[in-house]
């Protein structure tokens, strides 16, 4: 039956709350190890002094009477201990709050030992072991919110990316896939769809507004297809971090190798010097049949 015991280890790694409730405990330890130990040595360093002034009866005048009952729980340096800690936790007894009351009344002094001894244990060392177990609770269950929203990173993406898609479904009038500039505008004359992804992309609508307003001129020269549009826009309320502006370097790298490129057809399909008298513009160039064709949809991408 005893075993029993161990289906409570089953319900705390089920519910996610008090298994990282127990999990900052358990990392709070090593910290309040070394306020313990702490706390240990302050006792027995006051303890030692207490044994020696008040149980070895160094403190008390020559011909003071003294009682067994005051010196006793201070007759040796463990039994001192246990009366400072029982002190400093605030679970004396009646006969050590006698033998306390009877050892100020004997010597008044002693009072500001006690407020310094108070001072130093109850408001101190119990406050540095408070904020220690805070702290490490705090961290942890910190670290571990954070594990949790990177392994949830990608769910998460992927349904914000599904409700994004379903706005801008409603945009793609023609059905076909891809926005082109005058459906994008459309959608920004749209106030209530205009919100509707602003909310889902964490940002105003005013920014919001602003970017697909560049995404538009993009699309004047070539459709963007929906699914592209959303991936771009999903991360527009984003921090910038270094993870992004090594992407930006990387599309700074791809659209020179595109422009090398351009310019390498460019040169293949016209090899003979053109002089600036001779060459003439044509629209007929960028037909769908005109040999700059190849580079104007290059160029759009």
């Amino acid at each position: 039956r005893l075993m029993r015991i161990l289906r409570l280890v089953k319900l705390v790694k089920s519910v996610r709350p008090l298994f990282m409730l127990v999990t900052g405990v358990l990392a709070a330890l090593q910290g309040v190890a070394w306020v313990l130990v702490l706390t240990l040595v302050v006792l027995y360093a006051i303890a030692i002094l207490a044994t020696r002034l008040i149980g070895h009866r160094m403190m008390f005048a020559p011909g003071v009477q003294v009682s067994d009952e005051m010196v006793a729980p201070f007759k040796s340096v463990p039994a001192s201990m246990f009366t400072l800690f029982r002190v400093m936790s605030g679970a004396v007894s009646d006969e050590l709050d006698g033998a306390l009351d009877e050892l100020m009344n004997a010597m008044p002094g002693a009072k500001f030992a006690f407020v310094f001894f108070m001072v130093t244990s109850s408001w101190t060392l119990l406050s540095i072991l408070t904020a220690v177990v805070s702290e490490n609770m705090i961290s942890t269950t910190s670290q571990q919110e954070e594990e949790l929203r990177l392994a949830n990173f990608e769910i998460e993406r992927a349904k914000q990316v599904e409700r994004l898609s379903q706005v801008f479904d409603s945009a793609d009038t023609s059905q076909d896939g891809l926005l082109c500039k005058e459906e994008i505008v459309a959608f920004l004359e749209d106030p209530d769809r205009l919100r509707d992804a602003a909310i889902l992309c964490s940002v105003s609508k005013t920014d919001l507004s602003r970017v697909m307003v560049m995404m538009s001129e993009e699309a004047s020269f070539q459709p963007v297809s929906t699914t592209n549009f959303v991936e771009k826009l999903i991360d527009v309320g984003s921090a910038v971090t270094e993870k992004s502006i090594r992407r930006l370097e990387w599309h700074v790298v791809k659209l020179t190798r595109e422009v090398l490129d351009i310019g390498a057809r460019v040169e293949r399909e016209f090899p003979a010097p053109v002089s600036a008298q001779s060459w003439r513009w044509q629209p007929s160039l960028l037909d769908a049949d005109g040999p700059l064709a190849g580079v104007a949809a290059g160029a759009a991408r």
